[in-house]
């Protein structure tokens, strides 16, 4: 169950990714999410807050997309994601 987190969105090039940094029952976690292949890039991994989740997220997003489609991650834009209530 979600405690709180934020989401960003990336959609850049043919590539489409989401973003996670988010607390649950496990703890704090980021992930990445390739919505186009349905597969997470970047499975949950603990990290220490939200803040460091963000960060994260945002360096293997942006590894991803120079690998696979030598493409730039732009801006994000982080917004409060699912919540339990």
């Amino acid at each position: 169950m979600l405690d709180q987190g934020i989401c960003a969105e990336v959609k850049v090039g043919s590539e489409h990714l989401r973003l996670f940094s988010e607390q649950n029952a496990q703890g704090v976690q980021a992930s990445v999410y390739n919505v186009n292949a349905k597969k997470w890039i970047a499975p949950s991994e603990s990290v220490e807050n939200i803040e460091q989740g963000k960060l994260k997220a945002a360096t293997y997003a942006a590894a991803y997309l120079r690998q696979v489609a030598n493409l730039e991650l732009p801006p994000l834009k982080w917004k409060e994601s699912r919540a339990a209530y």
